[in-house]
């Protein structure tokens, strides 16, 4: 029942009332129920969330993958002779990436799903390009700064990832994470300054003029905040379209095999006179693929979490690399990476 609001000849409106207790007093009306949460991906079997597998799992590659390309400098070539081109490289790895994309769309209906919407496709370009400014950025930068100023200053993509999603994603942190975060780019400074090699530190150029040192600055910060917009944007039209995340994966990495090819055309037109494959090994392929899974798995932790606990994951991947080139390899640890570690350490601890 309800109350009757008008006169008969005007359109009938009710407000409903709650029960009466008796005194004169009516209950409230119950209140409209809230919608449950979503449910939380959790990995079979195991019962983990996605998430946190999938940040795990990154942490494990990207150290894997450090080892690999210290191994790939270090072992003799193959049979043919000669170094492996560092682009010829990066173009196998965005090849077997788009293979493994492919198989796994056809399970989802074909191809054809990861080119049908031109506008998406062409949403997919951004990111690529970003990452492209950003490595030119880099070499311009490494040649008006010292590699340790270099090395401290890149780290800046930490806190522009943070600070872009707060405000391009709307993502709301307190206090606490933004202590670990500053905490978090002091330890892996750090961490990248214990690992520079001794003429890296020693042989710095001095004589560089104010001006040129703040181009240097400039430059590293500009890449470093293309590095936090390309990661926030491509998180953005991962969590914010119907296209598949292997049919963004497909297209990033076709965007990639066009920029490496360009990039060898432009920069090094030689490594097709002395052969693409030159100083291919078994080393080389197992890093190339699993440089390739990587590349997944960054996108699967984009997906699944943040650019900002992605940035987590790849800090503790370098301290594990660290510590298993210390253990397998012999490299000595110094003081300096101990105190970035535990900072690092720290640091995802007090955000978690």
């Amino acid at each position: 029942m309800g109350e009757l609001d008008g006169d008969a000849s005007q359109t009938v409106a009710y407000r409903p009332i709650g029960k009466s207790t008796g005194n004169g007093a009516e209950e409230p009306a119950p209140k409209a129920r809230q919608p449950a949460p979503a449910p939380v991906p959790v990995v079979p079997i195991l019962n983990v969330p996605v998430k946190w597998f999938v940040l795990v799992f990154l942490v494990v590659q990207n150290a894997g993958s450090n080892l690999m390309m210290r191994l790939c400098m270090t072992t003799p070539a193959g049979a043919e002779g000669g170094h492996v081109s560092n682009q010829t490289v990066v173009i196998m790895q965005e090849v077997t990436k788009a293979g493994i994309s492919c198989l796994l769309l056809r399970r989802e209906g074909g191809l054809c799903a990861a080119f049908r919407n031109k506008e998406e496709l062409l949403k997919t370009a951004v990111p690529a390009l970003l990452y492209l400014v950003q490595n030119n950025l880099n070499y311009l930068a490494v040649s008006y700064l010292d590699a340790p100023t270099y090395a401290v200053l890149y780290q800046l993509k930490v806190l522009t990832t943070a600070l872009l999603s707060v405000v391009l994603l709307g993502k709301v942190l307190s206090g606490t994470q933004w202590f670990s975060l500053v905490v978090l780019f002091a330890g892996v400074s750090c961490v990248a300054l214990a690992q520079m090699k001794p003429q890296d530190t020693t042989n710095t150029d001095t004589s560089q003029p104010p001006a040129g040192l703040a181009m240097g600055v400039l430059l590293v910060v500009s890449a470093a905040t293309c590095s936090g917009l390309a990661g926030v944007y491509l998180e953005k039209i991962l969590k914010g379209s119907e296209v598949s995340l292997w049919a963004r994966n497909l297209q990033l990495s076709v965007y990639g095999i066009v920029v490496g090819v360009g990039s060898i055309a432009f920069t090094a037109p030689d490594v097709w006179e002395t052969g693409f494959f030159t100083g291919y090994t078994g080393v080389v392929w197992t890093a190339i693929l699993n440089n390739a899974v990587g590349g997944i798995l960054v996108a699967l932790a984009i997906q699944y979490a943040d650019n900002i606990l992605k940035n987590f994951s790849t800090s503790v991947a370098i301290i594990l690399t660290a510590v298993l080139s210390s253990v397998f390899l012999g490299t000595e640890v110094e003081a300096l990476f101990v105190a970035g570690g535990v900072l690092v350490i720290y640091a995802v601890l007090a955000y978690s």
